[in-house]
């Protein structure tokens, strides 16, 4: 068990917090955004049953925490059995957890285009280890990097975007792929930890929405936080 999730009434809060959070099923017609990213309707269904971990919240829950939510939902079954070793070890927070939570870096506005929000994961100024990125190789026949991305308002009922990204390092016009890169340098440099990713917005989140992040690793699983966008 999460040290975060260390006490029964902490564990309880925590459960019912994700139970009250979890919503029912929101369709959103295909919409066309940056070209080369791939958008769909979402059935954003989560289970609603309070001993259910893996249940996904639609609002942010109160006293939200995405380093012990990640963690149990992941031993759940979200995070595949090979990486749970490393998530529960003693630098498992940081270098693991905190290394597939997302957020909003420092970039010129004018590089993101309208409707998009710019997203890395592994922020440094939290202490978290910056996410690597790995094309498809003998060693991982998948790849490494973040194959697609869900953003959703964080209301009760709301529509949700995802963003698919087939491929990694996009080679050309990397903004037509989906992406963008931090500073002047290759998109694989430094095992990619320098790739931006371009997430389509739904139409109903307008800048300083709180939104949710649901995303997956090819390699390491599903992670979930809530942003400000």
């Amino acid at each position: 068990m999460s040290k975060h999730l260390s006490t029964p009434a902490t564990r309880r809060t925590f459960l019912k917090n994700l139970a009250v959070a979890a919503g029912g099923v929101v369709l959103l017609p295909l919409v066309t955004g940056c070209p080369g990213v791939k958008t769909d309707p979402i059935d954003d269904a989560s289970p609603a049953a309070p001993e259910a971990p893996e249940a996904v919240p639609t609002t942010k829950p109160e006293g939200w925490d995405p380093i012990a939510y990640n963690k149990a939902r992941g031993n759940a079954g979200k995070i595949p059995e090979t990486y749970h070793a490393s998530i529960n070890g003693p630098d498992g927070d940081a270098k693991h957890l905190g290394k597939h939570l997302p957020y909003v870096p420092e970039v010129d506005a004018a590089l993101v285009p309208e409707g998009f929000v710019a997203i890395m994961w592994g922020d440094p100024k939290k202490g978290h280890a910056k996410h690597p990125n790995a094309a498809k190789s003998d060693a991982n026949k998948e790849g490494h990097w973040y194959n697609w991305i869900e953003v959703r308002k964080a209301t009760a009922e709301a529509a949700a975007e995802k963003s698919e990204y087939p491929t990694w390092p996009a080679t050309g016009d990397i903004k037509a792929a989906g992406y963008l890169v931090e500073g002047d340098k290759p998109m694989d440099a430094e095992k990619g930890i320098h790739t931006i990713y371009l997430a389509k917005l739904p139409g109903d989140v307008k800048k300083g929405d709180t939104v949710r992040i649901w995303a997956h690793c090819l390699t390491h699983g599903e992670y979930v936080d809530f942003l400000t966008v």
